[in-house]
């Protein structure tokens, strides 16, 4: 048994087990997941159907079609249809073979929504549900494979990180350093998968959009960034000094880092996401910065970038070996500048263990 034939069992168990009768995924990290393989279909739908009593068969746009036959899962059934005929009838037929109508449907998350009208439809006594939770069910637990690739994926960017850093001066703009970061993961063989650079007041933006602020001395300064390695991502985020260490900057930072530290300190199997980011949480906020924590302490990483376990107040899941998620807490100041310190970590039998380099304990500064 292979693999993506042991995975889409998995699936088939999972929907008996709920009395659905098929799932249906989208071109999306779930079907990677299961298949080795997805394309977009643009506005045509393209999808992989799994009943729960037979073998799964590919709906693609005919146009698609030799490329679905390619897939690594090795799935034979693929059925190519016309842009003159649509893709309904070919479903239908499907749909009354496995009895869908007298049972549930379970529908990948980001499926387009003019499709799963199509789908609803076709079927329109079947319940539908969202595949998130099965799904999550499979893949959040990471394999042996799955953790190497997560392990490459962290140390070629602390490498990327570290170079980039080299390459910090006076006046860059922050599309300057975004373009530092990708010629670095080119020349390793890859490219990023996000680059957020903040320079300044910009960094108290989680999500700031990078541009032309220049790099000025005294700037804190906000990196994260992370690529794919086989199709599993990194993410990390440094905060630094340039030029000149700002006494509040280096207070706020210490807070993060102990923060940081918290969580990763406090992680092992059979706590929850929430107690987790209760212990970072619970730093900041005894900091008197708590209102300035404004994102959740981590999300789970693997073949998707976000994806459960999500480490949050209200996420009352325990932490299982193999799970691996994010530990960055931030405090951001507006107007004035912001602090995240971001690692990857897995949960281990013992504890959580990082998959990047430690971050410096104490605000780095570089020469101006």
């Amino acid at each position: 048994m292979t693999m993506y034939s042991d995975r889409i069992g998995r699936v088939r168990e999972l929907l008996r087990e709920q009395g659905a009768a098929a799932a249906v995924f989208a071109p999306t990290d779930q079907m990677r997941y299961l298949t080795g393989w997805a394309e977009s279909g643009h506005e045509r739908f393209l999808a992989l159907l799994v009943p729960a009593e037979a073998d799964p068969v590919f709906v693609v746009p005919a146009l698609n079609a030799p490329q679905a036959r390619r897939n690594p899962a090795g799935i034979h059934d693929v059925v190519g249809w016309a842009d003159e005929t649509g893709w309904e009838s070919a479903v239908r037929k499907l749909f009354r073979r496995w009895k869908v109508n007298r049972a549930g449907l379970v529908v990948d998350d980001e499926l387009d929504s003019v499709h799963l009208l199509g789908l609803q439809s076709i079927a329109p006594r079947a319940r539908c549900s969202a595949a998130g939770r099965l799904m999550q069910n499979l893949r959040e637990i990471k394999s042996a494979d799955e953790l190497a690739r997560l392990q490459r994926s962290a140390e070629l960017t602390d490498c990327v990180y570290e170079e980039a850093l080299c390459q910090v001066r006076q006046g860059m703009t922050e599309e300057e350093l975004q373009d530092v970061v990708a010629q670095a993961y080119k020349a390793r063989g890859t490219r990023p998968a996000f680059a957020i650079v903040c320079f300044g007041r910009n960094s108290a933006v989680p999500h700031h959009h990078s541009g032309p602020a220049r790099l000025k001395r005294g700037d804190v300064v906000i990196l994260d960034i992370g690529c794919t390695v086989e199709d599993y991502y990194s993410d990390i985020t440094r905060t630094f000094a340039f030029g000149k260490a700002n006494p509040k900057a280096a207070e706020v930072y210490d807070i993060v880092y102990r923060a940081h530290m918290a969580a990763l300190e406090f992680g092992r199997p059979g706590v929850t996401g929430e107690q987790v980011d209760a212990a970072a949480r619970g730093v900041i906020e005894r900091a008197g910065y708590g209102k300035y924590f404004i994102h959740r302490t981590g999300h789970g990483i693997g073949l998707s970038g976000h994806e459960p376990p999500n480490i949050v107040k209200g996420n009352t899941q325990p932490l299982r070996p193999g799970m691996c998620f994010s530990d960055e807490p931030g405090i951001y100041l507006p107007g004035r500048f912001g602090v995240r310190i971001e690692n990857v970590v897995t949960v281990t039998e013992t504890g959580l263990r990082s998959l990047n380099a430690a971050p410096p304990a104490a605000l780095p500064i570089v020469k101006a």
